[in-house]
């Protein structure tokens, strides 16, 4: 493993980035496809839904603190200087269908800091949030958004429409095949379907991941969120009790932060060579012993009642999460945060249009409410 400080970083240029040429008619196609599960869940559930993290589990308020010892290439962006910035956080499932938290799948993490002034990504964005959206998957499940049309899409297209017990069921065989005839000849189920036979585990005890990489100003990163206080840590791999319910999630985030604070980190991830961590495929892992996450900031919560009814409404049908939304300095990279900058936009325009719900972008936490 190289020394930290013998390690050279590679310097973010636009030419990090080289899009197919059909990307955005790949981009209008899955626009397309998406609309059609945001039509139907409208049909169903009488109001709009987000086309991916539909479910939340609940919505915190919280703060973000960038420590004073940071090495010049983590201080970067919003990381430059120390200081605090207050955060409103939501936890979900990534499913675009509201689904049983007993099935088995990605959960997602939606941060947005408060506060944040400076150049914008989008030139017609007059926020002051930075919003950065993590899964707890660490890789992405496509490599660009072809991949995502051709494959993807088809996948989340027959997931939309099948029922809670038949995915279950679905998802206990696909289990058995993996244990038993695929490890007996060496295979294992792709990776877009492992995510539905991963152990169902306690949401606050999850790593979350960026999976896509972003502008870290002079540099490029991907970042890791992981809980570090104790109470929080100790629910790392904590499996959910087959009988908890069908909110189970929401119920345990309740019952947690009722009684306790929680503690995390946010890490990132520079790049160091371009070949080993691609900028245009997100199915890669960047190998932690060529550069591992290194601490840029903690994000501390205060016991709370993060899931009150107006919480959630604001949190559901108030709030958007679009990781374009912030500095230029933590621009998004890659083709499938490309993809996510159009189809993010056009879930919310329709979610909002829909619901008759304000689109709005907090200036202060107090507007989140208790």
């Amino acid at each position: 493993m190289t020394d930290v400080a013998e390690r050279t970083y590679v310097r973010y240029s636009e030419e990090l980035e080289s899009p197919r040429s059909d990307e955005e008619r790949d981009i209008d196609r899955i626009i397309e496809v998406l609309r059609s599960n945001n039509e139907r869940a409208y049909r169903t559930h009488k109001r709009g839904l987000r086309d991916a993290h539909a479910k939340s589990h609940g919505i915190l308020r919280g703060e973000l603190t960038v420590p004073a010892d940071l090495a010049p290439e983590l201080a970067q962006g919003m990381f430059a200087a120390p200081g605090s910035y207050p955060v409103i956080a939501r936890l979900s499932s990534t499913s675009g269908v509201i689904r049983s938290d007993q099935l088995r799948g990605v959960r997602g993490l939606g941060i947005k800091v408060l506060g944040v002034r400076g150049p914008r990504a989008l030139p017609d964005d007059t926020a002051t949030t930075q919003d950065f959206i993590m899964v707890t998957h660490r890789e992405f499940l496509f490599a660009d958004a072809h991949a995502y049309r051709t494959i993807g899409m088809p996948t989340a297209w027959t997931l939309a429409r099948l029922p809670d017990p038949l995915l279950q069921r679905g998802s206990a065989l696909l289990a058995a095949v993996d244990r038993g005839v695929l490890r007996r000849i060496g295979k294992r189920v792709p990776a877009n379907l492992a995510v539905f036979i991963a152990p169902n585990t306690h949401i606050l005890g999850e790593p979350f991941y960026s999976s896509a990489p972003l502008r870290w100003g002079d540099h490029v990163a991907k970042l890791l969120y992981t809980p570090v206080s104790p109470e929080a840590a100790a629910l790392q791999g904590k499996t959910i009790d087959p009988k908890a319910g069908v909110n189970a999630h929401q119920e345990l985030v309740v019952d947690f932060f009722a009684q306790h604070g929680a503690t995390y980190e946010l890490r990132a991830q520079l790049c160091t060579d371009v070949r080993s961590m691609p900028i245009e495929d997100a199915t890669v892992a960047w190998p932690e012993e060529e550069s591992p996450h290194r601490t840029v900031a903690t994000i501390r919560f205060e016991p709370q009642d993060p899931y009150t009814p107006e919480r959630r409404a604001y949190g559901d049908d108030v709030l958007s999460f679009n990781s374009w939304r912030g500095l230029d300095a933590h621009r998004p990279l890659g083709s499938i945060n490309r993809l996510k900058q159009r189809v993010y936009e056009a879930s919310s325009n329709y979610r909002h249009q829909v619901n008759n719900a304000p689109r709005v972008e907090p200036a202060d936490v107090s507007e989140l409410p208790d």
